[in-house]
């Protein structure tokens, strides 16, 4: 089987059409909050939309969430051990983590929120979005220049 076999295209209105493969495909058994009947999602790139990326609903291709990558050291996640295992963690796994970006029309004000953030396991390609306790942690975080 050559890659052009297994590659599949995901069309979206806003974000235009991408291809992907099956081991692109990253899982959320649990949903994500406002959108938990959507489970299979793929992360999607435009250079004219750095530094954001997108995570796309395969189900419901209008739903495409703008993400932020945030370094781990920024957010409290060891009360989520019980999270993580959802995600198939193993000790050195690769994870990665996201805050969700909420962006006013015309260009307005952008926040990222840093109490909810998504997180992946790129072994397992299995996600989670985790509500943080820690309630210093800003809903809408003005993203820095």
């Amino acid at each position: 089987m050559t890659p052009l076999d297994t590659a599949l295209v995901y069309r979206s209105p806003k974000l235009g059409d991408f291809n992907y493969g099956t081991e692109d495909v990253i899982r959320f058994p649990q949903g994500i909050a406002g959108f938990e009947q959507l489970r299979e999602f793929v992360l999607l790139a435009r250079d004219e939309c750095d530094p954001f990326i997108f995570l796309a609903a395969l189900e419901q291709p209008e739903v495409a969430l703008p993400l932020v990558p945030v370094a781990p050291g920024t957010l409290d996640v060891r009360p989520w051990r019980a999270a993580f295992a959802s995600l198939g963690q193993r000790t050195q796994a690769p994870i990665a983590y996201y805050a969700v970006a909420s962006i006013r029309p015309n260009g307005g004000e952008i926040g990222v929120n840093l109490r909810a953030p998504i997180v992946i396991n790129l072994d397992t390609r299995l996600g989670c979005q985790v509500i943080l306790p820690d309630e210093t942690l800003p809903m809408a975080a003005q993203l820095p220049a």
